[in-house]
């Protein structure tokens, strides 16, 4: 293998990544997170957008925790915590789904209401787009939302993220690597 090629090969990390940016801290989500997991997806405002029903228990939270790590710890997927700097405290998710390293992932997201409109998804989005396109090495990165959800759809515009297509009722972006 020559030497480029082997400057080439991406690999998935060890151990999660932690991420700062101005407000916001990135981390790994851990078990002591379930109150502030529950709490956002409890409420139907939240979770309209990517769960039929809102939480109504707070095992639900244990148990989307327990998948969002075996996600990292299959290779499949990173979902990071944003936690506010100031506090600490948790106020939503966001990560890659469907990560082929190298190649592509899909950005999800979710934000406690109480924080909507204060630009954090904009900024902790920024750094995890950073992050897919500078240590992943991903040639795109796509969001899918309900073509409803007009915040989403306008985040997406924002962040340079051009429609792809629009089926059913969703929205499919992409945003392609700079060369």
């Amino acid at each position: 293998m020559n030497e480029d090629a082997a400057q080439d090969i991406v690999e998935f990390p060890q151990t999660f990544p932690w991420l700062e940016t101005e407000r916001l801290i990135l981390r790994e989500i851990r078990p002591e997170d379930r109150q502030a997991i529950f709490r956002n997806f409890s409420d139907a405002d939240v979770t309209r957008w990517f769960f039929p029903e809102p939480y109504t228990r707070i095992e639900q939270a244990d148990e989307i925790i327990q998948a969002f790590r075996e996600e990292f710890e299959q290779r499949a997927g990173l979902t990071w915590a944003l936690v506010l700097k100031d506090s600490q405290a948790l106020v939503g998710t966001c990560g890659y789904a469907e990560l082929e390293i190298g190649v592509r992932g899909e950005v999800g997201f979710d934000l406690a209401q109480a924080h909507w409109r204060q630009g954090l998804m904009s900024e902790a989005l920024q750094a995890v787009i950073a992050y897919g396109f500078d240590v992943l090495r991903l040639g795109k990165i796509e969001v899918h939302t309900y073509s409803t959800n007009v915040p989403a759809i306008g985040l997406a515009s924002k962040l340079g993220f051009e429609l792809a297509a629009v089926r059913d009722d969703s929205h499919y972006f992409v945003l392609l690597a700079q060369d």
